[in-house]
Formats: structure tokens, sequence, C-alpha cells
């Protein structure tokens, strides 16, 4: 403290010692002694602040408390006034006006929500009072006055209206980010206050309609008021009754979709699904009376907040609301248990939709709304239909283009509703609104033909219209390449909106029709040119998204389309081109080489490329896999597990690291199945030359198994099981006679095709009970429990490693497998278009079903199955309490996707998934994807062609024979005589398969050879087929050497012949 004397005192030291001082020290202390005086000077500055606030606290609540003792005054005055007032004059309306505005603005000043809750009531009341003969209520009055009173006012009010909504209401609820906070009560129904502040608010909002500058109160009244969550579930039935009915919602609407659409945009993302369920509550009834313009504006506001909303939380929610339906992708577990895939449980920031939320939401999607908003599309045409015409006149892209995003986002938003939302749209008939009770899901089916006015018509023709369906035609006759330019083209953006929109809707026609409908004109919505036309459009657009992945990014959108990610249109399209591909392959309705590629394609280059990404791609993934391991290659299954795991990929992971390979893997047929083949084959080529001890003309044995000839597959399993993903390798097999001796031989690799023939006619055989066969006597996993037992499936896994080693080694079975299985094996889903191969009665009796017209009470159906287990009669549900649920015309679209499901899908699920993990132990996943489930067929047992003779003289080699021999010329000779059926008997009696190999007879691994066995001609030709060899005595007669060929080839013998 300073006490008058400007020099320190010195420090004398009496103890004679000199002292050494810290010059550091004393900067340090002087530091301390600041700090200490710049702390006491802000103590004393905050005590001052704090003193100053609370004395101006106290004097505001001073302030404040005479302000609200005045207006109680003035409050009883006004009341007096509007009493006495008979007509309404300028005086008049000036005094009142003043005296209302007055009101307003003190209130605004001094209210406090813990002491002012009745006088915001009596200001509700107050302003809510009429006068004059006209009734005019007090809050209108002021709108009559001046210009710069009506602004005034109009400002006041839209101050007003949040603290109306926010106080009146349990608002610590209502704007919370988590609507799971909405208690359960029914307080606010209880709350006549609650009632009186939304009715004043309406009013609020109706007397300022014609005010200039109305767009405030207009933004308040929309984010204060049709934001409160639940609104129509807070007040009683008779006051939401007069809320509705004075609602002008078709000025809001109008508003919100011009100069407003911007601040939905711009709203909390808490906001947006509340106003989303409102706008549906209020608006979803009066959609068949509005007129075109306001119908836009609702289809307009619709789609900006679907775009908004949170999806994966209505995901959720609607999950919980609803039966889980079985997804209908065409990929059903490719990209299961991905590494990078994205989790599909919500995480923790995710915000929970209440169930009553999801109640008015799901009203965007309800039969009866729809029918409405596509009932608008008649209104908005510019032109009239002929009294003669089928169908409406072509609608342009611009006149259904919000429509069409509306019904996108609808799909996309309610991804489990979305089997109800296009069942309901493909049953729609312009001209008719047969109305179905609100929440059936979907709409009444039309009597006589389904499809007699088809919507999928209308969107399709108005697609055809637009200027990007002319380019993709001029693209495809020119042979040219589409360019990027038309994804990101914004001109293009509603003919996008559209092409997906047709490819949703008719993807889940073709889920539902089966092939004697797609192929009558009558019945096929669209008709097979348009098909033709439209299966051209998307093969080349599909390839266009996946060839150049690296070009695009697949999270934005298409142009300035709001909602149309370019990731989505690829799968859509992609989806599409599929099914419309597998219908062709099934029963060719497209001209030869359609699904080639209209563009010409380097194809040389192209394997090159597609090889040298394939290594790349393995030698990553193989140093991922080994990084950080401690377990070596001795741990077979955990090996096996691991290169399962790291290759599954997602195509869309593949296309980003190598367009050809997302090509390849999912629309590998615009490339020629000879190519895909030949790239197989240089796949497992550079696989062989990659793995350890696989290298080498005769490479060490991985394995060895002594099989005996009557339980080859027994011996099989037991010796070969348990090397897994190594079964690539050399395998050295003895076979033991009946009589427990070894039989003589080396095995140089034929002896194991003996084997692998032997063990697929064992296991494949229906008596052994793991396959059946259809009526085609194509072969199916047992679909009854028994074979989904451990022991079975673990059968199931080693047979799938068993024909992994066929593929590998090129080595070709006589086994025909069914298509739906097959499909199964490539990950993809099974629909009722493929029921017929397995179940042709099941099949007519669905497709009898679905075109039913008299009452399906009669049929007394329920959503359950009945399956015979062990000489019983087992019920299985379809759905949770589907044993109760009765088959109606509404839900028979979905009984009949869920019948056809289950026994395609469901029943034989576990039997290939432990299929498919042996297969792809030894086989890439992605090496399958190439091909569709007919040509595996042909991949595993051979082309279905006749057997070339020119091609099998060209690819016989002789041993102690030369081509001019008399004995090989009879043997040509006889062969040119045989029928088909004769020369597939020859065939499998050398090869053991009756089908030549896919890409001819130079492909045989060895070649098929003729030996001479010899001058003895009473002794038969016999055959070693592990080898391809036909031991053939030297005849010299050729009528003897028919009669012998001919009776060893039909013994269907071999080495018990010699």
């Amino acid at each position: 403290m300073f006490d008058g004397n400007f020099k320190s005192r010195r420090t004398i030291n009496l103890g004679g010692n000199k002292q050494q001082v810290d010059k550091q020290k004393l900067l340090r202390q002087a530091q301390e002694e600041r700090r200490i005086r710049e702390a006491e000077r802000a103590r004393l500055k905050a005590a001052e602040r704090i003193q100053a606030w609370y004395r101006g606290r106290t004097v505001a609540a001073g302030v404040r408390q005479n302000i609200r003792d005045n207006w109680d005054k003035e409050t009883i005055t006004l009341q007096h006034n509007m009493g006495s007032t008979v007509q309404l004059n300028p005086t008049i309306v000036a005094q009142l006006s003043q005296e209302a505005e007055s009101s307003v603005q003190k209130l605004l000043i001094f209210f406090r929500p813990k002491f002012d809750h009745q006088r915001v009531v009596q200001l509700c009341c107050n302003l809510s009072l009429t006068v004059g003969p006209a009734k005019t209520r007090l809050v209108a009055i002021p709108f009559q006055s001046t210009l710069d009173q009506q602004a005034s006012w109009q400002r006041l009010l839209g101050l007003l209206l949040p603290v109306l909504v926010q106080h009146l209401g349990t608002h610590s609820n209502w704007h919370s980010a988590s609507v799971d906070s909405i208690p359960e009560s029914d307080h606010d129904k209880s709350n006549p206050s609650f009632g009186k502040a939304l009715l004043l608010a309406v009013r609020i909002l109706r007397a300022s309609e014609q005010a200039p500058g109305r767009t405030e109160i207009m933004d308040q009244f929309v984010s204060h008021i049709l934001t409160v969550p639940l609104l129509p579930n807070r007040v009683p039935i008779e006051t939401l009754s007069t809320f509705t009915s004075r609602l002008p919602l078709d000025t809001i609407l109008l508003h919100l979709s011009g100069t407003s659409l911007a601040a939905i945009t711009s709203l909390p993302q808490y906001k947006v699904t509340p106003l989303l369920a409102n706008v549906l509550a209020f608006g979803y009834q009066r959609v068949a009376k509005m007129n075109p313009a306001v119908s836009n504006a609702y289809l307009h506001v619709l789609t900006a907040l679907l775009a908004l909303v949170p999806r994966d939380s209505i995901e959720s929610a609607s999950k919980r609301a609803t039966d889980d339906d079985e997804d209908m992708d065409d990929i059903e577990w490719r990209s299961e248990d991905l590494p990078g895939s994205s989790p599909k449980s919500p995480t923790s920031s995710t915000a929970k939709l209440d169930f009553r939320m999801m109640k008015w939401l799901s009203l965007a999607y309800d039969s009866n709304h729809l029918n409405d908003i596509l009932g608008s599309i008649e209104k908005s045409r510019a032109v009239t239909t002929s009294p003669t015409s089928v169908t409406p006149d072509i609608l342009s892209a611009d006149s259904i283009g919000e429509i069409t995003h509306l019904l996108l986002n609808l799909v996309t938003v309610f991804p489990s509703h979305k089997i109800n939302i296009l069942s309901n749209l493909m049953y729609f008939k312009f001209g008719s609104k047969a109305k179905t009770p609100a929440g059936s899901g979907v709409a009444q089916a039309p009597s006589g033909k389904v499809f007699s006015v088809s919507i999928i018509k209308i969107f399709l023709d108005a697609f055809t219209s637009t200027k990007l369906y002319e380019q993709l035609l001029l693209s495809m006759q020119r042979d040219t390449p589409l360019s990027v330019q038309l994804v990101m083209d914004q001109s293009h953006a509603k003919a996008w909106n559209l092409l997906a929109f047709v490819a949703e809707l008719y993807c889940q026609i073709l889920v539902t029709m089966g092939d004697d409908e797609f192929y009558d004109e009558s019945r096929n919505p669209i008709g097979l040119q348009s098909v033709i036309t439209l299966a051209s459009v998307v093969r080349d657009v599909a390839f266009l998204l996946w060839w150049n992945d690296n070009a695009l990014n697949m999270e934005s959108n298409v142009g300035d389309s709001m909602n149309l990610r370019i990731g989505y249109l690829r799968d859509i399209v992609t989806k599409l081109t599929r099914q419309l591909h597998a219908r062709d392959s099934r029963k060719a309705f497209c001209p030869k080489d359609h699904w080639l590629l209209s563009m010409p394609l380097d194809m040389n280059a192209f394997k090159r490329a597609v090889i040298q990404d394939e290594e790349s791609l393995s030698h990553d993934q193989e140093v991922d896999e080994h990084d950080g391991d401690d377990i070596t290659m001795t741990d077979a299954e955990h090996v096996r597990v691991q290169r399962s795991i790291n290759r599954r990929q997602r195509t869309s992971q593949l296309a980003r690291l190598s367009p050809r390979l997302g090509v390849l893997n999912n629309i590998p047929f615009v490339i020629r199945f000879e190519d895909r083949v030949s790239i197989f084959r240089a796949f497992v080529e550079s696989d062989r030359q990659r793995t350890p001890g696989m290298s080498g003309f005769h490479p060490h044995p991985v394995g060895q198994a002594q099989i005996h000839r009557g339980t080859v597959f027994e011996d099989g399993y037991e010796h070969l099981n348990h090397l897994g993903p190594k079964l690539k390798g050399r395998i050295a097999i003895s076979f033991i006679d009946q009589y427990g001796m070894a039989e003589a031989g080396i095995d140089g690799g034929g002896v194991f095709k003996e084997f692998l023939t032997s063990l697929v006619l064992q296991a494949f055989n229906t008596n052994y009970g793991l396959f059946m066969n259809t009526s085609d006597q194509l072969l199916y996993p047992n679909p009854h429990r028994f074979a989904q037992e451990r022991t079975q499936l673990k059968h199931y896994e080693f047979l799938g490693r068993i024909l992994g080693k066929a593929l590998y080694e090129g080595i070709l079975i006589d086994a025909a497998f069914a298509g739906f299985f097959l499909s199964k094996c490539l990950g993809q889903v099974n629909y009722l278009d493929d029921l017929p191969s397995l179940d042709p009665e099941l099949y007519r009796g669905l497709m009898f079903l679905k075109n039913y017209e008299g009452n399906f009470e009669d049929l007394s159906l329920y959503f359950t199955v009945d399956d015979e287990e062990m000489g019983q009669m087992i019920t299985r549900e379809l759905i949770p309490n589907g044993a109760n649920t009765m088959v109606t015309r509404e839900n028979r679209i979905r009984y009949i996707y869920l019948t056809a499901h289950y026994r395609l899908n469901t029943q034989i699920d576990r039997q290939c998934k432990a299929f498919f993990r042996g297969l792809s132990d030894l086989i890439d996943p992605k090496w399958l994807w190439m091909f569709n489930q007919q040509e595996l067929q042909v991949m595993l047992g051979g082309a279905q062609t006749g057997i070339s003779l020119r091609d099998l003289e060209q690819n016989v080699v002789y041993s102690n024979f030369e081509r001019n021999h008399p004995t090989i010329e009879y043997f040509w000779s006889v062969v040119e005589e045989m029928s088909e059926e004769d020369r597939r008997l020859l065939v499998k009696f050398v090869t053991s398969c009756a089908r030549p190999p896919l890409l001819g007879f130079a492909e045989l691994n060895p070649k098929l050879c003729i030996r001479n066995a010899g001058q003895e001609e009473d002794r038969l030709p016999t055959s070693s087929t592990c080898m391809n060899l036909l031991k053939l005595p030297a005849f010299t007669s050729r009528q003897r050497l028919k009669e012998k060929l001919m009776y060893a080839i039909h013994s269907e013998a071999g080495f018990d012949l010699s």
C-alpha cells in the first residue's frame, strides 16, 4: 500500500554476509505481485458489475410490475370498450387498434412464464372478442387502420405467436432433439389454454391474410405451430375440428412452395419431421379437392420435406411399427458382414420417432392418399383423352415431374413399405378412384385386366418423350459411348427421375409376373417391343455408370435433382437390367446379341487390364490377410474364414478399385460369354501361380486319400474336407477295390477326375438325401429340416468345395442343377417366375389367386404355408400372427410374394449358404458373379449344344494309330452316322460327361485320345474317363466296330469292360 514514500526501503544485512540475489527469482516475484494486484482489481470490477446488474434487474422488475399493473387496468377498460361498441367507425377502429397494440406490446415487455400464465390466457380471450354487427374480432381490427399501424400490428403478432405456443403448451418437450420425450399423457388435451392459443393463432393468420407483407406471420406460424410434434394429438377433437376447418392450408402450401421453400430447408432437423407429419395430417384428406396450383404446391412441399427428414430414424420406427418383409433386392448376401460396409443399426445420435408420429407419417404412402395424388395427374393434363383411346395422352416430363420426384422419395424414405407403395401404384387406374380403408396399405385391384390403363405406361411414355431418351437412342444407333455429362446435365434431371421411377415400378411388377403374363402382349403393361427398347436403355445407362465410377461421385445427385443420388440410379437400373436379362435367358424375347454392348470395345485390351486389376486386388487382399497375424497357414479354418470375409467385397467397392471388375460383377452379360470364360480361366491360372506349392509340372500333393469304391463320398469327406482352401492344390487319390486291395496306377490327375466323377454321381443321387429332383430332373437342396442339421450343412459345404475344385481344374461333371438353386449360390434372390421349375402346381395356384375376381373369404387362405416333415404336416407362418391374417384382395400380392419367397429362398437358405461357403473357399465369389445361373451350369457341366463332329475330330490325338488307319476311318464313319443321343453317350463314355466343353473339345485336359488296344477283335472298346482315353481294338471290319462300339457306350461302363 502506498504510504507517501516514493523510494523503496533498502534491505540491510547486519549479519555481515553478502546475500546473492537471483535475478530470475526477483522477476518471478515481481510477476506474482503484479498478478495479485490485477486479480484484486478484476474482483472489484466484477463486484461493481454484479451490483449494477442487480440494481438494474430490481429496477426492471419494478418497471415490469408497474407495466403489469397498468396492463391489468387497461384490460378491464379494453373489455368494457369492446362490450359497449355497437358500430365500427374510423375513430373507434383507431382507438381499439391502439388499445390492442398497447396490450400486446406491454405483455411482450413484462411477460414472464412463472407469473403471467393467466394474463396470456386473458389476452387470447381479449383478441378473440367480437364487436359490431359483422362480429369483427379484435385481432382483425388493426388491419382496418392505417398502413403504418397494420405493419406495426403484424410485427407484434409475429412476436406474439411463439409466446402463445411455447408457453401455453408443454413447451419443454415440444422442440427437443429427441421426440422420445413427448409425454404419453393427454395433458395438452385437458389444457384449455392451449386450444385457445391454437385457435387464436389461426385467427391471427387469417386476419393477416390480406395484409401487405404477411410473410413474417406466415413464417412464424409455420415455424412455431406447424412444427409442434403430434399437434393433432394434443387438442380435444372439438378444438381440432375447428382448427382444421379454419386453417388456411391452401395459402400456407402456396406460401411454402414459393418464397419460403428455402426457409424449409434451413429448419433444424428435429423440426422437419413434425412439420411433414402435420402437413400430412391436415392435408391428406384435402388432396382430391385441391385445384392444380395448390395440388402442385402440396406435392412440392411434401417432396422437399421428404428429402430432409432423417431416414435412419424413420426406417427404424417404421420397422418397429410394421412386419418385416424380406428385402426384394436381387442381390441377397453379397455384402453381408463386409469390411467397410455401413452398419444398419441406428447410431446413438439418431433420434427415435414416436410411434404416434409414425402413424401420421404413414399417411404419405396410404393407398387413398396415393390415389388422390395420382389423380392430380389427370387435372394437370393439358390435353384431354379421346373417347376411343385406351390410355391417356402422353404426358411431358414437366407435367408429372413433381409427382415422379415425390414417388421416388416415398420408396427411398420408407424402404420397408416399398412393396406396398409400388403394389398400390401397379393397380392404379386413371379415371377410377377405388378407395380402401385407411392403413390397408394396398389399393384394391381393379376388376378385369389389371393393366387395362397402366400407370407405368404413362410414366414410360413421358420418359420416351424427353430429349435424354432421344440422345440415348441416338447413341445406340451410332454405336457411340454415352457421355458422363448426360448424368450431370441439369436439363435432364426430370428425365432421370422418370427413368428411375419406371425402373423401380417395373422391377416390382416383374416380381409377381409369371412368364405367361410377360409374353402376353395383352397382359404385359408396356408390351414386349417397349420392353426390348427399355432393356437397351437401362443396359447402356448401367454400363455408363459402372464404367465411369471413378469419374462420378455416387453420393452426389443427378443434375439438380434434390434427392436422386447417382448411386441409387445405378443400383435400380442395374437391378432392372438383371431381371430383364434373366427373363431373356430363360425364354428369349430379345434379338440375338441384344445384351452385348452397342458401342465398340477393345476386348483384348479389356482382358489384359481386368486380369491385371484382379492380380493387384488379390495381392492387396493377401497382404491384408497376413499383416499382423500370428496365425499360420496350418490353421485352415482361420484362413478359410479370413479369405471368405476379405473377398466378399461390395460390388460398388470393386467398381471404385476397377471399373472393369464392376462391370463384370454387375452386368457381365454385356461381355460375350466366351470372353468371360477366358477371363475366368486367366483368373484361375493367376491364382495358381500365386499359391505356394502349386506351380511346376508335378507339384507335391497337399493331401492324400484312400477311397473305397462303395463309399466314395464318405471317404472323400473324411480325408479332404479339412483341407479347406488347400483343396485347390494337387490331391493324390488311390482307390481300394472290393477286396480291400489298392488299385494299380499312379495319379497324374486322371485318378482324381475319376474320384470326382464318382463322388458327384453318389452325392447328387436323390436317394442319398442331400438333393432332390424337380419335375424336369434338375437338382436342388433337400428343403426338409433334417437337411439343415449341422452334419448335413457340413456335407453341403464339402460338396461346394468339390464343385469349386471341378471349376478350378476345368473338370466337367454330369449333374444338372435347378436354376433357382444356382441363383441362390450366386447370392441372388429368386422370384415368382422361378417357381414353375420347383412347383408348377403351386405356381398355377398363385397365378389364379393373383387374377381372382371373386370373394376372397370363400378361399379361406391365411398367411401360412404347410410343410411335410416325417409324414406330418407342419404349418408355418409367413408373417407374425399369419395364422390369423386372412388373404384379401388388398394384401394378395404380398401373400403371393411371401409364399414364393419361402419356397424358393427361405427353405433352402441355410443349405445354399453352406454350399456357397465351400465353393468360395476355392473360387473367388467375384469370379462367379461374372455368370448367371444358366452360364454357371454350362461352366459346371458343359454346353447344352449338340456334339460338333468337326470339332471333336480336330481335337483328338492318337496312340499307336495314325489318322489314315483303316480302324480310325471306320470309327469316324460310324460316329458320323450316329444320332445326337448316341454321340452324347460316346462322349460320356470317354470323358464321363455327355455335354461338350463350353469352349469346344480343344479345352479338354488331357486331350481326348484314341489308343490302339490290340488285335483282339472280340474285345469291347473300353475307356479311362480319368484320362479322356478311348481304348479301341484294331477292328478290321466296319460292321464289327459299330456293333462293339454301340454295345459299349450303351452299357454305361468303363474300366470293368477291359
